[in-house]
């Protein structure tokens, strides 16, 4: 339900509340989206019985843009009470399905943060210097952030761990990725995809993520006709553009007062 502080204080934000449901709760930000086994007219008759006389608003958000990151951002929490947290944030894409950028990114993250790679081989199995790592882009309509995190088991570790991640990132921007990996885990994500929508629900579920960040079913079907053409360069220019100093904050959760982390 939220906050307890603002659940307390409902009675003053009363007024309010029933202005953001005028707003927001409207035909034009919902979807129905209905699979199985049914007919089209037959769902079409009841969501004209049910949702006919929805009107539909007038309210115009204004969204500002986020001015330029301009140099690499630090924020820390002190905290004793769960384990060191070390979070890379930089700063990613919106979401499209028409060009290469998110795909890239998909298939960079999987190849360098997922439990097949090296690095996770080396900090989580090897090393054990932490519990667990991983990383990707976030989809959203508007540009969002790529984020790798790692919960350690010594804080001492914050400085290394975060240097091994750079470290990775250079890499492929210098020499790319093994044409096999990259062959084999697009495969992967693409055949893993498909494998999990395997009963109604999944199939719905993946189709409204698709229809809100885009308003089109299809959008499902060209973003994984896009993993196909991934090259090793998109995977390089995708690491040159977006993992950037001065588009990455370092977020970090220790006992201690200072993240430590530079």
């Amino acid at each position: 339900m939220g906050f307890f502080k603002d659940i307390v204080d409902m009675p003053n934000q009363y007024e309010y509340s029933k202005l953001f449901f005028k707003r927001f709760y409207r035909p034009e930000y919902a979807t129905i989206v209905v699979v199985g086994d049914v007919t089209a007219a037959k769902v079409n008759k009841l969501a004209e019985k049910y949702f006919g006389k929805w009107e539909r608003g007038n309210y115009e958000p204004i969204i500002p843009v986020e001015p330029v990151q301009k140099e690499t951002r630090y924020v820390h929490l002190q905290n004793g009470d769960i384990p060191p947290y070390l979070s890379l944030n930089y700063k990613g894409p919106a979401f499209s399905d028409t060009k290469i950028d998110m795909p890239a990114l998909d298939v960079l993250s999987t190849i360098i943060f997922s439990q097949t790679s090296e690095l996770y081989k080396k900090l989580v199995l090897e090393e054990q210097k932490v519990r667990f790592i991983y990383g990707g882009a976030q989809d959203s309509r508007d540009p969002n952030l790529i984020t790798i995190a790692a919960s350690l088991k010594d804080k001492k570790d914050m400085q290394y761990i975060k240097d091994e991640v750079v470290k990775v990132i250079e890499k492929v921007k210098n020499e790319g990725v093994d044409p096999k990996i990259l062959l084999e885990t697009k495969e992967h994500l693409k055949y893993s995809y498909a494998m999990g929508i395997d009963d109604p629900e999944n199939i719905a579920n993946s189709l409204s993520h698709y229809i809100m960040l885009t308003g089109d079913p299809e959008a499902l079907n060209r973003l994984y006709a896009m993993y196909d053409k991934v090259t090793v360069e998109d995977i390089k220019n995708a690491a040159k553009q977006y993992f950037v100093p001065t588009g990455l904050t370092i977020a970090t959760i220790s006992e201690d007062k200072e993240g430590g982390v530079k």
